[in-house]
């Protein structure tokens, strides 16, 4: 993405975080993508790695540093670096948190609920200083962060409901997909042309076909076969298989 913008993975494990010497080529952290752009940093998933992603942040930027995070949903595994997000303890910081609309609980609400006594020491109204704004997204809702810079959601098939993501950079495309599952060797219509035709395609692939025939159908998430299946019948240009088995061993 040399061209259009910067492409960092800063975790890529499913389920639970995974450390450990079986881990180290692709690491063990839990689901956490940036892009940058301009000026601007686009995140998908606030997961374990969201932490080292801050770090960097603050490593070589002064404030204010300004982002949009995207999440898929509020599963553990994509929203437990939140509070470990260094950049968001500095008032002249600003971020975006974009997430879907819940019919019971807010976007805000859901966040504060799981920081706070007594699930985490510091609520989070007390950690945050930086300016945070939460909006909520519908599905088929498209957001313009700036002039040649957009995202649109998109549904995905995971328990309690997920949005997959696609970011247009100028004349780039880039789709981030998980979590989600395809019926076993059947393709999503819906994901299918969500995807079709774009630049990368990062794509829950926690299972093969044979494991999920072994009692891991419904968990919402895909066979890599069928998501190397997906990329080719949409003509993606670079597909990244992502949201790793946390057993490692891929």
């Amino acid at each position: 993405m040399a061209a259009a913008g910067t492409l960092t993975f800063w975790g890529v494990r499913g389920s639970i975080l995974a450390p450990g010497l079986h881990t180290i080529t692709f690491g063990g952290n839990t689901s956490c993508v940036s892009v940058d752009y301009d000026e601007h940093v686009i995140i998908f998933d606030a997961g374990s790695g969201l932490r080292q992603l801050g770090l960097a942040l603050m490593a070589r930027e002064k404030p204010p540093i300004t982002g949009s995070l995207f999440l898929t949903h509020t599963h553990w595994d994509h929203i437990q670096g939140l509070p470990f997000f260094t950049p968001a303890f500095t008032p002249e910081n600003r971020f975006v948190i974009y997430g879907e609309a819940r019919p019971r609980y807010s976007l805000v609400e859901l966040m504060e609920d799981q920081i706070q006594h007594p699930f985490f020491p510091v609520e989070m109204k007390d950690l945050f200083r930086a300016q945070i704004d939460f909006r909520e997204l519908a599905c088929g809702d498209t957001v313009e962060l700036a002039r040649q810079i957009r995202v649109t959601a998109f549904r995905l098939t995971h328990p309690n409901a997920a949005l997959g993501y696609v970011l247009q950079l100028a004349e780039q495309r880039v789709a981030y997909v998980t979590d989600h599952e395809h019926a076993c060797e059947q393709l999503s219509p819906t994901v299918l042309e969500a995807v079709r035709g774009v630049d990368i395609l990062i794509h829950d692939a926690q299972y093969s076909r044979d494991e999920l025939q072994q009692g891991k159908q419904g968990w919402g998430h895909s066979a890599w076969e069928d998501v190397v299946q997906l990329a080719q019948g949409a003509h993606v240009k670079q597909l990244f298989l992502f949201h790793h088995d946390p057993r490692g061993h891929r």
